[in-house]
Order: structure tokens, then C-alpha cells, then sequence
């Protein structure tokens, strides 16, 4: 498992708050330029998260005691034969639709609090207004990526 880090936290926040603003900011370029900032913005955000990524290192030394034909964790469900239908589990259903919800509720949120800041940023005669609005942008990612970020290192660190 990769080792929990809050410095790793805190640089992958600042990754997506980045690949944001400038996604943002290139509404301003014509079409061509538009496609091939936000390309290279891509490009280079997934050539850094491919770096950082940590590696699995192979287990030589370990091995399996086997008990059985299908063994399985123990803290896993027992594994159902293959004729066998899986069990509905009402609570995975509901903490997946509560998930789609959340997800769709903050894009929304997202989206209207970019068109509310543009219009006034327009409104009040910045000289640009989507630079500004890109910067916004970023520093409200950058809280909620954090904020993800944190809970799921802790939540890694609690595991191990």
C-alpha cells in the first residue's frame, strides 16, 4: 500500500487546482490556442501525477497458505457459489446514490458560483475577467481537493 503523506496531499491539491485555473484561463485564447493549452496542460499534469505515482514494489519472499479450493480474507464476505445471485445490499446502493448526488450537486455549485463571478467581475470592468475568475477558481479547488485529499490519507492511515 502507498504510505500515507500530507505533503503528497497537498501537491496533488495544488495539481488539480492548477490543471483548473489554466483549463479556465485559456477561455480567453482563440480556438487552436485554446485546444493546444489546455492539451499541454493535460499532458503535463498526467506526465506529473504518472511520476509521483508511487510504485508497488513485488513481494519475493512472501508466501500463501492455502486451505482451501477458493481461499479468501477473513474479513471479506464469504464468496457465493457461481449459480447463486449476489445479495442486493441496500446501504451500497445508497451510499452510491448519495455519491452521485454529491458529485452532481458540486458541479453544479461549481458552475454557478463561475457564472456569478464572471458576470461581476465583467459588471465591475476588470481588465480580465477570466484570468481572475481562473485564479478564484483555483484556490476554491485547491480547498476541496485538500480537504478530499486529507480525509482519504487519513483514512489510509487509519487502515494501516
Amino acid at each position: 500500500m502507498a504510505s500515507v503523506s500530507y505533503g503528497r496531499a497537498v501537491a496533488l491539491a495544488a495539481l488539480q487546482a492548477a490543471l483548473s485555473s489554466t483549463w479556465i484561463a485559456a477561455r480567453e485564447l482563440s480556438p487552436a490556442k485554446r485546444r493546444l493549452a489546455r492539451l499541454g496542460t493535460v499532458a503535463a499534469v498526467g506526465a506529473v501525477g504518472w511520476v509521483v505515482t508511487p510504485k508497488e514494489k513485488e513481494k519475493e519472499d512472501e508466501f500463501e497458505l492455502v486451505v482451501a479450493d477458493r481461499p479468501f480474507p477473513v474479513s471479506e464476505p464469504q464468496p457465493i457459489a457461481e449459480d447463486e445471485p449476489a445479495p442486493f445490499d441496500k446501504r451500497k446502493a445508497a451510499l452510491g446514490l448519495a455519491m452521485l448526488g454529491l458529485t452532481v450537486a458540486a458541479v453544479v455549485g461549481r458552475r454557478q458560483l463561475e457564472k456569478r463571478w464572471l458576470a461581476r467581475l465583467t459588471r465591475n470592468g476588470h481588465p480580465h475577467p477570466t484570468r481572475a475568475l481562473a485564479v478564484r477558481i483555483g484556490a476554491v479547488e485547491f480547498a476541496g481537493q485538500l480537504a478530499l485529499q486529507v480525509a482519504d490519507a487519513r483514512r489510509t492511515a487509519a487502515r494501516s
